[in-house]
């Protein structure tokens, strides 16, 4: 089996990651990092529109998920994810 290499985020992204995760009531900076993972990968995958970066593009998705929250129309995993951890 192959092993997927993903090369790592760069410190500001991480720092920024981290800064939406803290003014959020219900997502971490895991679920966030994974929304961000996913936004790249669509971006490669699917297209984006002209003049958008990678990044650009994955955090677009992020402030989405955050912004919708449970109304998300994807990363309902993630979002199933947060609510099951916030009742606890």
């Amino acid at each position: 089996m192959a092993k997927k290499y993903r090369k790592p985020l760069s410190s500001s992204v991480v720092k920024t990651l981290k800064a939406k995760a803290k003014k959020s009531k219900l997502f971490t900076y895991s679920d966030l990092k994974a929304s961000f993972n996913r936004g790249k990968g669509a971006f490669l995958s699917s297209g984006s529109r002209r003049g958008m970066t990678m990044n650009s593009w994955a955090f677009a998705r992020v402030n989405k998920l955050i912004r919708r929250g449970r109304s998300s129309t994807y990363d309902k995993d993630l979002v199933r994810r947060a609510i099951k951890r916030k009742r606890k």
